[in-house]
């Protein structure tokens, strides 16, 4: 068989299981999905739950933003301000799906994608909407010239004039191509990335998202090194993804467990407070 990224092998313990590429090389196997929320919202250092799960046989982690999004909801009650998420799951449909539902994400961009501090990032250049054109830096028109498909569904294609790339000072840089010139590709959601990409170059951006190394990340690690689950030991997608589900509500209850210890009930007329034990 031949997965999505073109990995080819067959694996004949388990039908369902995809070939992903991993830090171990690549492998059978599933993919892991987990939402974490702080116990308490004065901050993560009080442990954290697993609010939503899933296991799906795709490699890469590109729709499971929304859904992921939904079943947390689904669990809690209630919908999140502020949401962290690595940049596996960066993309402009999930920017603007997050964007339709009043969420904010604080989430990096890939680091093999051009950096905007370069001067002939497609950011850099002009728009002429009456032309329907985009100017560079060195004044060249570069014109519409048809749609083709992207990652995200079909993108705008504006091209420049080979002849002038190949005499441009820039031509090197900004592009290499001599036989057609420097090329934008302009996908439906630029809007939605460029947004995104100034709120994360702020401070405030930035220091949301330093707390996934308090949250999110530590519960792969206890699951995997604690809960000594490295690998999955059943077989076929609905019966890996209940054993990945149990595995949460073992965190979950741990976590709980943990909390309800250090802490002590208070009795008050219709309800029941914890508070920490002095």
């Amino acid at each position: 068989m031949a997965n999505e990224e073109g990995h080819k092998g067959i694996n004949l313990t388990d039908r369902d299981a995809r070939m992903m590429k991993t830090r171990h090389g690549i492998v059978p196997g599933y993919n892991a999905q987990a939402m974490v929320s702080p116990i308490k919202p004065d901050g993560p250092g009080t442990g954290v739950l697993i609010t939503a799960v899933d296991l799906v046989d795709q490699p890469n982690d590109y729709n499971q933003l929304t859904p992921m999004l939904e079943r947390a909801e689904a669990t809690t009650g209630w919908k999140t301000g502020i949401t962290l998420a690595n940049a596996g799951y960066h993309s402009g449909r999930n920017l603007e799906q997050c964007a339709g539902r009043g969420q904010v994400v604080a989430m990096p961009q890939p680091s093999r994608r051009r950096s905007p501090e370069n001067l002939y990032h497609r950011y850099h250049f002009t728009y002429d909407q009456e032309s329907d054109s985009y100017i560079c830096s060195q004044g060249q028109r570069l014109r519409f010239s048809g749609v083709q498909r992207s990652g995200e569904g079909m993108a705008r294609r504006y091209r420049g004039s080979a002849p002038i790339c190949r005499s441009c000072p820039a031509f090197g840089v900004c592009t290499k191509d001599g036989l057609r010139g420097r090329a934008l590709i302009v996908s439906t959601y630029d809007d939605a990335l460029y947004r995104h990409r100034v709120w994360m170059s702020t401070d405030e951006a930035r220091d949301i998202y330093k707390l996934t190394k308090q949250l999110v990340e530590p519960v792969f690690g206890i699951v995997k090194e604690q809960q000594g689950a490295r690998r999955l030991l059943l077989r076929g997608l609905a019966n890996a993804r209940a054993e990945w589900t149990l595995l949460a509500t073992a965190f979950n209850l741990r976590a709980l467990w943990r909390t309800w210890r250090s802490c002590r009930f208070t009795f008050l007329p219709g309800r029941c407070q914890l508070q920490p034990d002095s």
